[in-house]
């Protein structure tokens, strides 16, 4: 049977157990809720292979991990090599081994890379090892630090976090080809709306290693973007505490220095850039430079004109992507092309256990409408199906958001592509999600249409009051709305009765040529042709840094996410310079 969706969050799978809409386990109810399907595909275990403990204190905690075994038996191959042999003896030994082929190679490197995330006494000297007998640049062993981040790392202990940090400033500081990819990966592993400790714990020390290999950062433009894009966006989050405060000011100073240093390499960051700028104004530093950017844009760089050109540059999806975790990108692909429409509420209500339900996290409702709108791009057969809409998940989104401020925040996400909109150059499909929201609210939830229709006419015009002709360009906006048949007829919408006399007054004045329609609206799936589906899914697959293949949610994961109290805390003062992953 083919595997549409998992008829339950946290549904287990496992090769000749049935699978699909309303299957339960052949064997009964499995006692695991592990989940059903792994990224890329592989089906997880369960039982008494659901989690395997390493007895050399490895820190891994695999759900069945092919990985795992294949690690140990790496480390394995390396012990058998050396043991009670010489350093240089040892040396020779393993280059002795790795001359025999391209797999040994593979097997003695990524076992000295266990033995540096699993044994903080040896890390030193494995590190040093394995940059000895590495052919490849440590290629293998950048490749699976990020199969790890980007996979398993919900899953790893405390110690291995701590030596992964480690092992990346020991990376950083060799000046390893390839290691600002990998930190990228840790960025995104540094979730928005989060202060508990360990996710401070990790802003912290990538911080300290972008601080400190400062002239290293600067050798790659894309790792200055993202840097800012990153760290101007946690700066909204950390407040209140003084060890919050003090992470807060360094980050204030990290950001302040790249932009006005390197302003055109944070510039390929587009509008967005604008958006996050807005959130952090009143600081002081930022106050200033605001000032330059309206009023002396030359300062910062001769190229830049003024924030218009910063407004009319589309931000690629590769940044609207690194804010949310590779778990909630999974989470959020998962909902937006397995689920059926109408059976989303346990899914949702898993989301918003995990990552929404604290004051602190109402922020991260800004990077994922944004993610939404302009990463999630369904293709044709997703939008003719039954499975669940973007409009809805966004719905879904405002009516559940608590604060006044993350409410409008939120608005302001959702239309932030109509205010420089252009036909030519970005997709109807960031701007699809606004329109259906407002037309399929206005009977369940009639305020949100209207707040959103209220929004809309005060936003346009006063976002940025020196761009003209920003009437004529709404017009052309909505006009391109109608000939793309998101909605046939926006009169329905502009002139309901259900709206209060004055906000239709408003649509009547600003838009009068959408409030009367011969017939009332019917919607339309959007039809793209099937370059845009190969844009959206392959051309910019790396951006999102994600395989969305397979994917599936897990209620055990709430035990073992960075938020949790499950691992001990590492040894308290590890031989090296990472200070240990808090509880």
């Amino acid at each position: 049977m083919e595997k549409l969706w998992l008829p339950h969050p946290w549904q287990c799978a496992r090769p000749g157990w049935t699978q699909g809409l309303g299957a339960t386990c052949s064997r009964g109810r499995c006692p695991c809720p592990w989940q059903g399907v792994g990224a890329g595909g592989a089906l997880t275990s369960c039982l008494g292979e659901a989690v395997l403990a390493c007895t050399r204190s490895v820190g891994f905690v695999m759900c069945g991990s092919s990985l795992f075994q294949r690690l140990e038996r790496c480390v394995g191959i390396v012990t058998s090599l050396t043991n009670g042999l010489s350093e240089r003896e040892a040396n020779d030994a393993l280059n002795a081994h790795i001359c025999k082929g391209t797999p040994q190679h593979e097997e003695i490197c990524l076992g000295l890379f266990t033995l540096v995330l699993t044994e903080p006494a040896q890390a030193q000297k494995c590190y040093r090892d394995l940059a000895l007998v590495s052919r490849d640049g440590m290629n293998i062993v950048l490749n699976k630090i990020n199969h790890i981040l980007m996979e398993k790392y919900l899953k790893l202990q405390d110690t291995c976090r701590t030596q992964l940090v480690w092992l990346l400033r020991e990376l950083v500081k060799s000046g390893v080809l390839g290691a600002d990819g990998v930190c990228m990966t840790f960025m995104k592993q540094i979730a928005g709306g989060d202060v508990t400790a360990k996710n401070i714990w990790l802003a912290e020390n990538v911080l300290e290693i972008l601080t400190e290999q400062r002239e290293w950062v600067l050798k790659s433009s894309l790792l200055i973007a993202m840097a800012v894009y990153t760290y101007l966006r946690l700066i909204v989050d950390h407040h209140g505490t003084a060890q919050l405060q003090g992470l807060r000011q360094k980050e204030v100073d990290f950001c302040i220095s790249l932009l006005r240093e390197r302003f055109m390499d944070c510039f390929m960051i587009g509008r967005d850039l604008v958006r996050l700028l807005q959130n952090v104004a009143r600081i002081p530093e930022f106050e200033l430079l605001w000032k330059d950017i309206i009023h002396n844009p030359q300062v910062l760089s001769a190229q830049f004109t003024g924030v218009l050109q910063l407004l009319q540059s589309r931000t690629s999806r590769k940044f609207l992507a690194c804010r949310l975790t590779p778990d909630m990108e999974t989470k959020l692909l998962f909902m937006t092309s397995r689920v059926r429409f109408g059976q989303q509420k346990r899914y949702q209500d898993w989301f918003q256990r995990q990552y929404l339900s604290t004051p602190d996290s109402q922020s991260l409702r800004c990077d994922l409408i944004r993610y939404i709108c302009g990463v999630v791009h369904p293709s044709n057969e997703v939008l003719s199906s039954d499975i669940l809409p973007r409009w809805a998940i966004i719905g879904w989104l405002l009516t559940t958001c608590t604060s006044n401020v993350a409410a409008s925040n939120a608005k302001l996400a959702l239309f932030y592509d109509w205010l420089f909109f252009n036909p030519e150059k970005d997709s109807i499909m960031n701007i699809e999600p606004a329109i259906l929201v407002m037309h399929h609210s206005m009977k369940p939830h009639p305020a949100i249409t209207a707040t959103l229709l209220d929004f809309m006419c005060r936003i346009i015009p006063n976002f940025y009051p020196l761009w003209r002709l920003t009437s004529a360009r709404s017009v052309q906006l909505l006009t391109h709305i109608v000939e793309k048949r998101v909605l046939a007829h926006l009169a329905p919408l502009f002139d309901n009765p259900k709206l209060d006399k004055e906000l239709r007054a408003m649509l009547r004045e600003k838009f009068p040529e959408f409030c009367s329609s011969p017939s009332p609206p019917i919607e339309v799936k959007i039809e793209e042709p099937v370059s845009m589906e190969m844009e959206n899914h392959m051309s910019e697959k790396d951006d999102s840094c994600y395989d969305n293949a397979e994917a599936a949610f897990s209620d055990d994961e709430e035990d073992l996410n960075n938020k949790g109290e499950e691992s001990s805390c590492p040894p308290a003062s590890p031989p090296h310079r990472v200070s240990p992953c808090p509880q």
